[in-house]
């Protein structure tokens, strides 16, 4: 098994805590603008509108080791996997102003300067 792959299920074991009434995801993102794929853990609480993201790992893009790795993760657990690529980053929608969830509660509209 590579360091990499022990690396990231000595990490997942950390944060996977198995408590009742939350749901986990590992999210995987190959990461262009740095040139790595990076492994998290994403943890909801039922009746929570926050998530938690832990960092598991990041490693360089090396197709070969990234196989590797996935094949390991994969023995390892059965947990759904999400992927994520940096070339196709989404618009919300809209732009958001008001962040009521995220304890931003004023609005984060620019004020403009008049001119002096």
């Amino acid at each position: 098994m590579l360091l990499e792959s022990r690396q990231l299920i000595a990490n997942f074991d950390k944060y996977f805590l198995r408590k009742y009434k939350w749901r986990y995801v590992l999210m995987v993102v190959n990461n262009h603008y740095f040139d790595r794929y990076s492994f998290f853990l994403q943890a909801w609480r039922f009746g929570d509108a926050l998530h938690y993201s832990y960092d598991l790992m990041e490693m360089s893009r090396d197709e070969a080791k990234y196989q590797q790795v996935m094949q390991d993760l994969r023995a390892h657990t059965k947990m759904r996997i999400e992927f994520r690529d940096t070339h196709d980053l989404q618009h919300p929608g809209r732009d958001i102003v008001n962040d009521m969830v995220h304890g931003h509660g004023t609005s984060t509209h620019y004020h403009n300067q008049k001119a002096q």
